[in-house]
């Protein structure tokens, strides 16, 4: 949540700064957050990002991804390794099947 000067508070559960951010703010607004678990959600966002890389005209793509949730007890921290694989490797198979279409 983040509180305004005037004391509005607003609630994110996911936001997209960057380079495609618009694009994958648009991609991260279809997807129904309210219901999705945080390592369901973490799964998504990369196959988000992967889905916005254009390898011939961008730089590698190397995933940082954190989080602050349940898991994280509340605090910003990174997504563990073993997750951030498995997130990975969904992207990418997504991607892959994007491309073959």
């Amino acid at each position: 949540a983040r509180r305004t000067a005037a004391g509005l508070s607003h609630r994110y559960f996911a936001a997209a700064i960057g380079k495609s951010k618009n694009a994958a703010k648009s991609a991260l607004e279809k997807l129904d957050l309210s219901t999705l678990s945080a390592k369901e959600g973490v799964v998504e966002v990369a196959k988000i990002l992967y889905s916005q890389h254009d390898a011939s005209k961008d730089k590698p793509l190397e995933l940082e991804l954190s989080w602050v949730c349940e898991e994280s007890g509340r605090m910003h921290q990174p997504v563990p390794p073993e997750l951030a694989a498995e997130a990975e490797a969904a992207a990418k198979a997504a991607r892959e099947a994007m491309d073959e279409d």
